[in-house]
């Protein structure tokens, strides 16, 4: 899903004033494929969230925004993270990164590799019906890593196949990017990439933290013929989390395939346990299975989900 907003007016010139600095910052802070276009008339825009293997088609819905909203012409200013300096976008593509195993570097995103990078913040993709989920764009959460220094990657991941084989090769990358020289590695992930990420740490995937985004793997629940198999399979997993990796679990009333119950079972669990985690479940003014999608989620919850996953901190509103 892809949105879009005007930004405060600018000179026209290759240096943005501090006012439209401060909105390149804010649109920093929002997920892949983005593209940030100014106006001649002094006005910027940008567009985030659109699918694809290349940020096409949000330098498209970019530049058309701009040109539409303020009748002018337009130029590109940056797309993803890549600031253009008058550069075609085609043309300024960064450096492709190597592959990690089954891991994948987000397409046109300037990484640093292992040894200049903060770190290393993996997404996994949940199930899109009709659709190819390979080619969806990451949620902004992982924006707010990015933005210090991590490098991007994707694991994806067509169909649900083999469970325990995509949780072990998860597992493997992770073990893999850490012997590259990665010194922080966090996997994030909606639905059944919450699910995988979840389960690769499980089974001893030595990351230093997991943000898990409604995670499911079982359908909607009224195609379900026994709920108690999903909710048995989730406590199995959360109870085999091992100290270690700091834990965002993140659950949504509505949602459709969610069995009920599973935000108790990983309180319970991780107290037991002693994992350090916040879980933030059902959130005012969040529903559905799909509510962390877009910008609010991110820009309501993106600074406190970093802090605790870096720090520790427990703050607002991750935390009442």
């Amino acid at each position: 899903m892809a949105f879009a907003i005007a930004l405060a007016a600018h000179p026209a010139s290759a240096q943005l004033s501090a006012s439209t600095q401060r909105g390149y910052e804010a649109f920093e802070r929002l997920g892949p494929h983005r593209a940030f276009a100014v106006a001649a008339d002094g006005k910027g825009y940008w567009w985030t969230g659109s699918s694809g293997t290349d940020p096409g088609r949000a330098v498209a819905s970019a530049t058309k925004l701009c040109e539409e909203r303020s009748k002018t012409k337009c130029s590109l200013y940056a797309v993803n993270n890549v600031i253009l300096n008058g550069r075609d976008w085609s043309a300024a593509t960064p450096p492709e990164s190597p592959s990690i195993g089954r891991l994948r570097p987000e397409p046109y995103w300037a990484n640093k590799g292992p040894q200049a990078a903060t770190g290393l913040i993996v997404w996994s993709h949940g199930y899109m019906e009709g659709r190819d989920a390979t080619a969806s764009s990451p949620q902004g959460e992982v924006a707010y890593f990015t933005l210090k220094g991590y490098d991007l990657y994707r694991f994806d991941r067509q169909w649900i196949r083999d469970w325990p084989g995509d949780a072990n090769d998860l597992a493997n990358a992770v073990r893999q990017a850490r012997s590259m020289g990665y010194r922080r590695i966090v996997l994030a992930g909606q639905s059944a990439g919450a699910w995988v990420s979840l389960a690769a740490t499980m089974r001893g995937a030595p990351v230093d933290g997991v943000i898990s985004v409604s995670a499911a793997h079982h359908g909607q629940v009224k195609d379900m013929r026994d709920v108690s198999r999903p909710r048995s399979e989730w406590q199995q997993m959360v109870r085999g989390i091992k100290r270690g990796p700091r834990l965002v679990i993140v659950n949504f009333k509505d949602d459709a395939y969610d069995v009920g119950g599973r935000m108790d079972d990983a309180r319970s669990a991780f107290a037991a346990s002693g994992v350090d985690a916040v879980v933030i479940s059902n959130p005012t003014g969040f529903s559905g299975h799909g509510a962390a999608n877009g910008t609010a989620f991110p820009q309501k919850f993106g600074t406190c989900i970093y802090t605790f996953i870096e720090t520790g901190t427990r703050q607002a509103p991750c935390v009442p």
